[in-house]
């Protein structure tokens, strides 16, 4: 067993170096495709035509990391806290991928905090956490909870149009229509009148 072990961690080390290694080599890449840019804008669809598998989208990823903009390891990351985390200023992503993040929760006593990694982030945590261009502080976190909470128990309005409509004391039914005996009622007082 302890054999398995080690053989287990020796393959997770190198995979570890191989993985820094493609981290590293993102950085020259991207370096490399801002060069291009910088010396001709245009040469952006010259590159693609000469490298089948990059896309577009992966050329602007590229691009992001070799002017630091983007850290090499959130280009991989497609959990929804590093999707809103690559669109922040590098020193954010930096402090962020390095760092978990401050999360404002209700508890039994108030309110919490937890630090919680940017991977681990809920679809609506992320909401909570990320503003368009900041980190929300917890004062922020807190004020998007209140405000969230109030918009959830309003009552909800469907907007749809009603099932019938009385014009001209003619009534005027919605294509599959169905009705209530209180609506039919309604109607007959409203063509009364």
């Amino acid at each position: 067993m302890n054999t398995e072990l080690t053989q287990i961690d020796d393959k997770i080390n190198a995979f570890k170096a191989a993985f820094q290694s493609g981290m590293k080599s993102f950085e020259r890449a991207g370096k490399i495709i801002v060069e291009i840019l910088d010396s001709d804008p245009a040469a952006a669809d010259y590159i693609l035509s000469k490298c089948d598998n990059l896309t577009p989208t992966a050329l602007r990823v590229f691009e992001r990391i070799g002017r630091g903009h983007l850290l090499p390891s959130l280009a991989m990351d497609t959990s929804e806290g590093a999707r809103r985390l690559k669109a922040l200023p590098i020193s954010l992503q930096r402090q962020y991928t390095d760092s978990p993040i401050p999360l404002v929760i209700h508890g039994s006593a108030g309110t919490d905090v937890l630090l919680v990694e940017t991977k681990n982030l809920t679809q609506q945590q992320v909401k909570q956490v990320f503003a368009r261009d900041h980190v929300r502080s917890e004062g922020e976190q807190k004020a998007w909870l209140v405000q969230s909470e109030s918009e959830a128990n309003k009552p909800a309005t469907t907007g749809a149009e009603p099932a019938w409509k009385v014009r001209n004391g003619k009534v005027i039914f919605q294509k599959g229509a169905t009705l209530t005996a209180g609506e039919l009622a309604t109607i007959i007082t409203q063509i009364a009148k």
